[in-house]
Order: structure tokens, then C-alpha cells, then sequence
């Protein structure tokens, strides 16, 4: 470039000055631009990764993350190739960019996540960024396979074992992310905690053997156009959760994923973050054999409050638009808009019941002060499935100012699992769990203000034997509007 700009101004000198010095600045502006695209990149292979598959590349790539955050932050580059890796820390500045062709891929064995318990962690790190058009591999079937070995006699099929019915600690491994790690557990593919001005963009994950992308206690966060495909029979494999975060934005993502595609939640372990608060979901598609879009598990006050998920999809979802309330924090000021939801039966070892919309409330157990749940608009939301909506307060704590506003309900039996019952799982000590009942259009209990504006409900023809009434209600005051039938 220099020689033929130079050449240029050889041979154009007779214009005058004003060509000269406009050439020169352009000269000085050309090199500019050519070493910003080179400074602050540090590219994993220069620091001995091998990107081959098989060889471990933890501590190359570790070299090249701590070498970016000790000059104060770039770019860590992953080039094509499949870098096998343990855990990894992101540094504060960091742009972590998985090129077009590049693979992070987990290790299998669990000993190599150590406390972190997740394939990228951050703690307490500002402007941090994972970006590009590569993909991130949880590597889930061998993860299990490893932790078989060792705890199931190589037997993935062992009752009480991986994937489907493992029901031991899972924070990732202990209870809490700098304790010790004691024993095997299912690493996530990324954890961050306490984190501000975070980027997520661009990028696949895939294959997580626990949940996906964990949120903790982190402040102005923007996830843009990821992709998650997850295996269709694991569970707890969620695909985002946001866990005492505020300032969060999550747009045009698309899910797959057998447990929670988007979850809201406040986790008892990290109550000094405070709580969820301004949160907009807008834009995604979600399959889920859970709960597609949800708020759940607010263990302590505040809660979460000032929550928006808009323009969505929701397909092949046992649970659509769920909100699930067992603790102290409270659920306030939440709005859902313009979705679609379809859903089915699924087997009852996933929790729901085809419910478009479900929001439960009751105590987790005698010693719960159970928090409020109030002030829920879904508005201009078309479903349609085996089941209606299912709306559930607590005698002592009924739900406050729920709206359904041009709300349509289009209700057949289309799969071959059996129908007729209604899932209030996870239930608290007070109540059924799954039990048996004609199932409703709208099924409504001990609620304080309910709000129908051009609801309806649609049966299928024949109406299946499982299904009784338009609107099943008790215990609701203050019942605004009428159900179209």
C-alpha cells in the first residue's frame, strides 16, 4: 500500500499542495486503520494452542486471555480449527471472537473445570464481550459418559443417573462457585457473576450438559442473535438464565433446548446482588419441552419486577409463558406481548401440561413468607394446544391484577400422551403436584382482580373427553370482562 500511495503522489505533485497534504492525510489514515486491525488481537495459536480436537488447549488459550487483560484488553482470537479447553477465565476489556469454522469444545472430564464449573467464567469483570460466528460445544454426551465411568459403572442408564433423572447437587458441582470441588458435576458452558457491560453476540452454543448461559448478580447486559441447540433429553440444560441481573437485553436468539429456554430467576445463593429488575426478552424463538419463557425461583426480596418479553415464538413447549412462585421475592410488573405459543403433552417426568400460560404461587414449604405475584398483562397472544391457561394464587397470597387482553386459546388433543391432569410442579409441601381434573379453558383460582378483554376460548372438534369447562374459576374477586366461548 505505501508504495503505490507514494507512486500516487509522484505523479499527481503538479497539482499543488492541497492534493498533497489531502494524499498525505489520507496515507497516515490508511496506516492507522491497518495497525488498528492488528494491535490488541491475540491469537490463541500464537500461544501454543493447536486447535486440533484432540490435544488439551486450557493453558495456551488461558496465556492468550491473561496476555489481553494484562495490556488492558482486545481481542482473544480463536481462528477455524476445534480447541478442546477445561475451564476459562475472561479478563475485564476482553473481546473473546470465535472466527467462522472455530470450535471451543469442553473437556469431558469434570476435574478440569475446576471452581469455576463452567467452560467461560468471569467474576467482577467489566466490558467483556464473546463474539463471532463460531460455535461453543458442551460436549455433553461425553461428560456423561466420563462421570458414568465413575460414578455408575459406565452404566449412562443407571437409575438415578445422567442425563434424564440426576437428582444430586448441581451448583455446578457444590453449593457455590469458589468453593472446592468435591465431586463430579455437569459443568455449564458459561458462567458470569457480578459482571458489567457484557456482550454476547453472534455466536452458537450447543450441546450443554447443564445449563447454557448463567447470569449472576451482572448489570447492563446485551445478548444478540446467539443460537442454543441443545439435546432434546436433557434436563436442566436451560438455555439462558438471567439470576439477579438488571439492565438485561435479550434479542433475536434462537432456543432449543429440552429444559427452560429463558429463565428469570433470583437464587438464594447470591441474595447481596439484589434483585431482577428491567429485563426485555424481544425477537426469539424458542423450543422448549419445559417452560419457554419463565420467571421462577425468586428466593428473597426484592424479587423481580419491570420485565417485558415481546415478539416471540414458542413452539413444541410443555410449559409456554410461565410464571412460578414458591419464595419470598416478589413477581410485579410484568408484560407479555404479541407471542405465539404452541404446545403438547410431553412425559410427565418434564414438568407441565401443555399450559399455554401458567402462573402457580405457594409456598415452597411451612417456613416460606411467601412474596406477591401482581400486575401481569399478556396481551395479543395466540395459542394453541392441549391445555388452556392455568392460573393459580394461594388462599392467603391470591394473585393481584392479572390481564389477558385479546388473548386467544385454541385447545385439541393432537398427541398420544394422556391428557386430564393438571402439574403444579415444583410443588411446595401444600400442594398435589400433578393430579387428575377436566381440564379448562381458563382454570383460575384465589386471584384478586382478573382482567378478560376480548378473550377467547376455541375447542377442537370433537372435543376430547378431557376437556370440561370454558372458565373453571373459584375464589376470584373482582372479575373483570367475560370470556368468548
Amino acid at each position: 500500500m505505501q508504495t503505490q500511495v507514494l507512486s500516487f503522489l509522484q505523479r499527481r505533485s503538479s497539482a499543488g499542495p492541497k492534493l498533497i497534504l489531502a494524499t498525505g492525510f489520507l496515507l497516515c489514515t490508511a496506516f492507522a486503520g491497518s495497525a488498528a486491525e492488528t494491535i490488541g488481537v491475540f491469537n490463541v495459536r500464537d500461544y501454543g494452542a493447536r486447535g486440533d480436537g484432540t490435544n488439551d488447549d486450557t493453558a495456551a488459550v488461558q496465556r492468550a486471555i491473561d496476555a489481553c487483560g494484562a495490556q488492558g484488553g482486545g481481542q482473544v482470537l480463536l481462528p477455524a480449527g476445534t480447541f478442546l479447553t477445561g475451564a476459562l477465565t475472561l479478563r475485564s476489556g476482553i473481546d473473546f471472537h470465535l472466527a467462522n469454522g472455530a470450535v471451543l469444545k469442553g473437556n469431558a472430564n469434570w476435574r478440569n473445570y475446576g471452581h469455576p464449573g463452567a467452560l467461560l467464567f468471569a467474576k467482577d469483570a467489566t466490558n467483556i464481550t464473546v463474539s463471532g460466528n463460531g460455535v461453543m460445544d458442551g460436549n455433553d454426551r461425553a461428560v456423561w459418559q466420563q462421570l458414568a465411568d465413575e460414578e455408575a459403572g459406565g452404566d449412562v442408564n443407571k437409575p438415578g443417573w445422567w442425563p434424564e433423572s440426576f437428582t444430586g447437587d448441581w451448583w455446578p458441582f457444590d453449593k457455590l462457585p469458589n468453593q472446592p470441588q468435591t465431586h463430579g458435576g455437569r459443568p455449564m458452558m458459561m458462567i458470569l457473576i457480578g459482571c458489567q457491560q457484557v456482550r454476547l453476540h453472534d455466536f452458537t452454543l450447543r450441546h450443554a450438559p447443564s445449563w447454557t448461559v448463567h447470569l449472576v448478580g451482572c448489570d447492563d447486559v446485551a445478548i444478540d442473535d446467539i443460537s442454543i441447540h441443545n439435546a432434546w433429553d436433557v434436563a436442566n440444560c436451560d438455555g439462558i438464565d438471567i439470576d439477579h441481573s438488571r439492565d438485561v437485553r435479550v434479542a433475536n436468539c434462537h432456543i432449543s433446548a429440552a429444559d427452560d429456554g429463558i429463565v428469570i430467576k433470583d437464587t438464594p445463593n447470591f441474595a447481596s446482588y439484589g434483585g431482577s429488575a428491567r429485563i426485555t426478552v424481544m425477537g426469539c424463538v424458542i423450543e422448549s419441552r419445559s417452560s419457554a419463557l419463565k420467571i421462577d425461583e425468586t428466593y428473597t426480596l426484592p424479587g423481580a419486577r419491570d420485565i417485558v418479553f415481546a415478539d416471540c415464538v414458542v413452539s413444541h413447549s410443555n410449559r409456554g409463558l410461565s410464571i412460578q412462585s414458591l419464595d419470598a421475592g416478589n413477581i410485579e410488573n410484568v408484560l407479555f406481548a404479541n407471542i405465539t405459543v404452541e404446545t403438547g403433552f410431553q412425559p410427565h417426568k418434564w414438568w407441565g401440561a401443555a399450559e399455554p400460560i401458567h402462573i402457580s404461587h405457594f409456598p415452597r414449604n411451612p417456613q416460606t413468607k411467601l412474596g406477591c405475584v401482581r400486575n401481569i398483562r399478556f396481551s395479543n397472544i395466540l395459542c394453541h394446544g392441549e391445555n388452556g391457561v392455568f392460573l393459580m394464587g394461594w388462599t392467603n397470597s391470591p394473585l393481584e391484577n392479572i390481564v389477558l387482553d385479546n388473548v386467544r386459546v385454541e385447545i385439541a388433543k393432537t398427541s398420544d400422551v394422556p391428557g386430564g391432569f393438571y402439574d403444579e410442579r415444583p410443588a411446595g409441601v401444600f400442594t398435589n403436584g400433578v393430579f387428575e381434573r377436566k381440564l379448562a379453558g381458563i382454570y383460575a383460582r384465589d386471584i384478586n382482580g382478573l382482567g378478560l378483554s376480548h378473550t377467547e376460548v376455541v375447542w377442537g372438534k370433537p372435543k376430547d373427553s378431557i376437556y370440561g369447562k370454558s372458565l373453571d374459576e373459584k375464589n376470584v374477586k373482582n372479575l373483570e370482562g367475560r370470556l368468548q366461548d
